[in-house]
């Protein structure tokens, strides 16, 4: 995949929340508000926050970028440790080669909420205000 491009890996419309996106990059991170575009139908997202798996932060092995200065963390529960052990090395897969989660939003209210898995969207330009 391109630069300044993300792919989309998973997406979930979290009630109250908003989108809840597994994006695939090779960037150094994506900061908050930056805008991402689907150049097949103009639709864009805005990226609000970084979300951290509460597991790889608990293992001391979640990849942190400077500059991504929102976040939040979502957590798991686990039955028995073996399954704890799986779910950590699956996101530190998912790290590995390039899959982080984010909470993004519509631009505007009018456009389809999510964008559809496996589309690789532009990386347009970081906005500046805190909406």
């Amino acid at each position: 995949m391109e630069r300044n491009f993300v792919k989309i890996v998973e997406c979930f419309n979290i009630t109250g929340l908003g989108l809840l996106t597994e994006l695939q990059h090779y960037e150094n991170g994506i900061p908050p508000n930056t805008q991402i575009i689907d150049s097949n139908t103009d639709e864009t997202w805005i990226v609000k926050k970084r979300v951290h798996h509460g597991i790889l932060i608990l293992d001391k092995s979640e990849k942190h970028f400077e500059c991504e200065t929102e976040s939040m963390h979502v957590d798991s529960v686990f039955k028995t440790q073996s399954e704890r052990k799986i779910a950590v090395d699956k996101e530190l897969d998912k790290r590995k080669n390039g899959v982080y989660m984010y909470l993004i939003k519509p631009e505007k209210k009018k456009q389809k909420s999510k964008p559809e898995i496996g589309t690789e969207l532009k990386i347009k330009k970081r906005h500046h205000n805190t909406v």
